[in-house]
Order: structure tokens, then sequence, then C-alpha cells
């Protein structure tokens, strides 16, 4: 036998011999497999601060590495703020041989396999970054892994599933890192933690924190984790949800279906005091509008959200559900306002202009403040069709059947661009003033627009309407057949009408309007469902103007028919009534001016 034969030869046979001596010897140093047991429950108790129990079957492993596999319960943990209750079928415990043989009980890892974590119910206290850190950092343990977890609520749902997550606190200096994944009401999170050393300040302790998103939400936070009483967290903040009604109903909102709440993008300096979360100074864009200011969201039940946002252009398109080609959508609007049926707002916005495809708009402000459902917007001052908007809007989304009401005034506004929006096709010209004061209520679009009722004022100057009533005096016999006048409008000086809304109705008891050569007076009024009027006016001479007491024997025009191209006629008596659509005021009560 060759002499380098023999060297590894012997040196084999010393390593066998030193195994079998440490397999013998090492029991007898860290205890059998009962005491190694006792040591291991007890030093989980401490940790943990509650009841541990290694449960049958477990098993003692000597070889390196050191190990016991079994069950494991614990109960009461009070240094786990949020978990009642931990179970597992099958447990890994890994032990530093090399501290055993010293005296001294440390795990270098624990591996649990389908754990079973059930929450507190109630107020249960939170449990900061740095809590979880001081929790592996320093003790006995000093890595654990998950597997296939599966978290419950107090009442026995499931919170979350497939809980995958690995936590290393290994250098011992209180520094924790972290990732995973875990199924979420169908969708999958993903996360990396990384904490740094507490440090001890003037304030309080504080550490380096870092976390990463993934999944409905994407998000980063880089700053710092402090200690001071509360939690909280200090740094800056880039979050993004692509779809805004997506992520809501996965926190469980169920919103309707609709083309707003796209692209939410939030960046900036952010702080999170273990309940509201505040960006100020942030940049924020939603549905393709942008604006910078403060939002701070806070968490429970009920939500709550409050900002001060300004924006440079804010197109409220997606909102109320108009686009280059449709009018604005009642039912789009009225879901998004139904969003706050489920949290709470105070909220105040402005923005150097406001636009939507169909309507000129201008700079404009408003507040919307929302509590239980119910819910109060104020509108400062919009400019509105070369004039201004303001006023007061309430909504109350607290039952299914929605009650609304409406107090504002419209002042100086261009009258023929503000009615196209409305799907009111009557080539009205002029500058008017609008004050109202309405309410509603109904569960559906349709009962909210034939509940409408309230009063309704209108002034009007310097205008026309698409009525040749040139034409229709001079004729010697009476016209019939005729539309709006697309030609020849008859200018106005001055326009007023009272009107009042019921029954799905706009009732104008009493209307005149001063023309260069006369004075028309009359009433009548629209059917908004149908799309209908029914109007009688009283028309004096054009060549010998009357007054307002000589015009009842003055002659008659009727315009009635679809509100896009009615008939208009005059007839040599009045004719209010026939081939009418108007419904009789037995039918819906007009309350007298």
């Amino acid at each position: 036998m060759k002499p380098r034969q023999l060297s590894w030869k012997w040196l084999l046979l010393g390593l066998v011999a030193f195994l079998l001596v440490g397999l013998a010897i090492v029991p007898r140093q860290i205890g059998d497999s009962e005491q190694l047991h006792e040591r291991v429950t007890a030093a989980l108790s401490e940790w943990t601060g509650g009841e541990v129990t290694l449960t049958e079957p477990w098993s003692v492993r000597y070889f390196p590495p050191l190990s016991i596999r079994g069950g494991f319960t614990v109960h009461e943990a009070t240094r786990l703020p949020l978990i009642q209750s931990i179970t597992a079928k099958d447990i890994k415990i890994s032990l530093n041989i090399g501290h055993l043989l010293l005296g001294r009980l440390s795990i270098d890892g624990m591996r649990l396999n389908r754990p079973v974590i059930t929450l507190k119910g109630g107020t249960a206290p939170s449990a900061s970054p740095s809590e979880i850190a001081n929790l592996l950092a320093g003790t006995t343990v000093s890595a654990m892994r998950l597997r296939g977890a599966t978290i419950n609520s107090a009442t026995g749902l499931d919170v979350a599933t497939k809980f995958d997550a690995s936590f290393d606190a290994s250098d011992g200096g209180g520094a924790l890192s972290a990732f995973g994944s875990f199924d979420l009401r169908d969708e999958t999170v993903r996360f990396v933690l990384d904490s740094g050393a507490l440090t001890e300040t003037e304030t309080g302790s504080s550490a380096p924190f870092r976390l990463r998103l993934s999944g409905p939400i994407a998000a980063t936070f880089n700053g710092t984790t402090s200690v001071a009483g509360t939690f909280q967290l200090d740094g800056t903040m880039h979050a993004e949800i692509i779809d805004g009604r997506r992520f809501l109903k996965w926190t469980g909102i169920p919103l309707p279906d609709s083309h707003s709440l796209r692209g939410l993008l939030v960046t900036g300096p952010a702080h999170w005091n273990g309940s509201t979360l505040t960006v100020d100074g942030g940049s924020f864009t939603l549905d393709g509008n942008s604006a910078v200011g403060l939002l701070a969201v806070t968490m429970g039940e009920r939500p709550r959200v409050e900002g001060t946002l300004d924006f440079e252009r804010l197109v409220l398109d997606p909102y109320i559900g108009g686009s280059q080609d449709t009018a604005p959508s009642p039912q789009g609007a009225l879901l998004d306002w139904a969003l706050l049926k489920y949290f709470d707002a105070d909220l105040r916005v402005s923005a150097a202009q406001i636009a939507t495809s169909s309507i000129e708009l201008g700079r404009g402000g408003f507040t919307v403040n929302a509590k239980e459902g119910v819910v109060a917007a104020e509108i400062g001052e919009l400019e509105l069709c070369g004039g201004s908007a303001s006023g007061r809007l309430g909504f109350d989304l607290s039952q299914t059947r929605i009650k609304a009401s409406l107090v504002g005034s419209l002042t100086d506004v261009d009258i023929d661009p503000c009615l196209k929006p409305l799907a009111l096709d009557i080539p009205l010209k002029g500058v008017g003033t609008l004050k109202t004061d309405v309410m509603t209520e109904g569960e559906t679009i349709d009962e909210i627009v034939r509940s409408l009722s309230g009063d309704l004022q209108i002034k009007a100057q310097n205008g026309a309407v698409p009525v040749d009533f040139a034409q229709l005096l001079t004729a010697s016999t009476p016209l019939e057949g005729d539309g709006w006048s697309q030609k020849n409008l008859t200018p106005f000086e001055t326009l007023d009408a009272d009107c009042r809304l019921s029954a799905g109705h706009i009732w104008c008891q009493r209307f005149k309007m001063q023309t260069q050569h006369g004075l028309v007076s009359g009433a009548g009024d629209v059917d908004m469902g149908r799309q209908t009027l029914d109007w009688s006016l009283s028309v004096a001479s054009l060549m010998a103007p009357l007054n307002a007491a000589q015009l009842e024997t003055s002659p008659q025009v009727s315009i009635r028919g679809p509100l896009a191209q009615p008939m208009i006629r005059r007839a040599d008596r009045p004719s209010l009534g026939e081939g009418s659509t108007q419904t009789s005021p037995s039918d819906a009560p007009v309350s007298p001016r």
C-alpha cells in the first residue's frame, strides 16, 4: 500500500471515530430528548410570551443539523400583538449545537409547514416592523420560515391563504429582512421588507425601513420607522393602482363597474401614524388628471379620505359619463357619487381649468364632505358658459332610496352652449341667470327625474328665440306645421319665467318676453322624461304693441310636440289643450305664483 493511500485511510478512520464519539457524547452534554424538548418549549414560551406546546409525534435528530420535529401550538402570546394562536402539525426547529455545548440554547431557524394562524378579534393592538424585528433579533430565534400558512380571523373566516414568508434577523443586531407572498380575496400579494437596527433618539427608537408591495397595488416606501409611544413611518412613497374599482372591490367595497378611477399614482413624502397615511406635498394622478397637495387616508371599518388638491386641469368626463360623442350620463354621475356611500370624506378641490368634452367650463373650486353616507358638496365659484355657477348639492346615500337636493344659481351664462350638454336641442340664444331650489328621491335614474320638485327662476337678456313671430302674425290665415325657425329668429330684450319642477315636468306659470315690437306672455310645461313641450303664448301685434292687459285678446301661438322639433302654429282663438300632451293640473299640481 502506498504511503499516500495509507494517510487517507487513517484520516477517514479518525473522522468516523470522531463522529461515533460525538454521537455518544453530545446527548449527554446537551441532554436527552425529553430534556431538550423541555428546554426548547421553555425558550419558545419565553420568546412568544405565551403557552407553547410541542405536540406528538415529535422527534430529536442529533446528527447535524441538530433539530426537533413535531407538532406546535402557541396560545395567548403577549409578544405577538395581533395573533391569538398558531397551530402547525409539522414544524422543524433547528438548534445551534455549538451554543448548546457551551450551555446556551439558540434556535437557528424555525420552519412551519401549513400552520393555521388565528388573529385576535375586536380592537387588537397593532404590531410594528420594529416589534417584529425585536421579536426575532437578540432572542433565541434568528430566522423563521412559513410555508403554505393560512391566516384566519377570530370568527374563523380565511383572511389570507398560501402565505409563504421568510424572516431573517440572524445578524443579532436588530435588523430584519423578510420576503414572501400570500393570497387575499383571489389576488396574490408579494412583499419585500427590510428594517435596520433600532437606535435610540431623544423622542424614542428609530430604524431604517424599506417596503415593496406588488399585486392589486404596487407600492414602495423608503424611510424610517420610529416608536415613540406609537408606531410611525416617515419617508418617501410611490404607489400605483391601475384599476381603482378592482382595488376597492378587493378591499371589500362593492363598487359597480364604470370607466372612472383608473391609473391612480401617488408620489411624495409620506407619514403613517399607525392608522392614518398622509402624503403632504405630494403629486397625484387619477383618470389622467394630475394634482398637487395633501391627501390623508384613515383606515378602519369605515375609511376616511381627507385632502386639499390643486389641479392645473381637471377633466370631468370620467365621472359624468361624457365623451366627445355623447352627452353626460346621469347614471354614470350617480355611480361615482355612490362611491361616497362606503367611506367618509373631507375634500377641497380647486382647478385652473375644469373641462368636459361637451360644455364650456373654466376656473373653479368645490368642497365635498361625506359622513355615514350623507354627502354635502359646495361649489364656491365655477366659470361656466361665459358666466359663473355656485351652489350646494346634497345626497343621502345611507338608504336604498337616494335623496338629493340642489340650491344653486347660474349668473350671466351664454344660454345656447349650456343647453346642448343637457340634450335640449333648442337654438335659444342670450345671456341668462338661473336660480333653483329643488329636491328629489328615488332608487333609479328615471324615478329620481320623475320625483324632481322645487322652484326655478329664469331671466335672460339680449337674446333670440327660434320662433318666427313676424311670419306667424302677418299671415292672413293661421299657419300650421312649422317647427323651430333656424334662420328667422325673434330677438328679445328681456325674458322672465317663474317655473316649478313637479312630476318630471317643468311647469312655467308665468312667462314674459319683451321684444322690440311688443310683449309675449303665456304659460306651459316641458316633460323631461318624454322630451316634449306644450306651450300657449299670447303675442302682441308687431305693428302696434300692446300692454300686458291687452294681450288677453291678442293672437295665440301654440308650441307642442317633441322638444327637438315641435309644431308651432297660430290660432284665431286660444287652443291650449287641442292635441296637447300636457298633463292636466289635477294630475300634477302646480304651485301658483
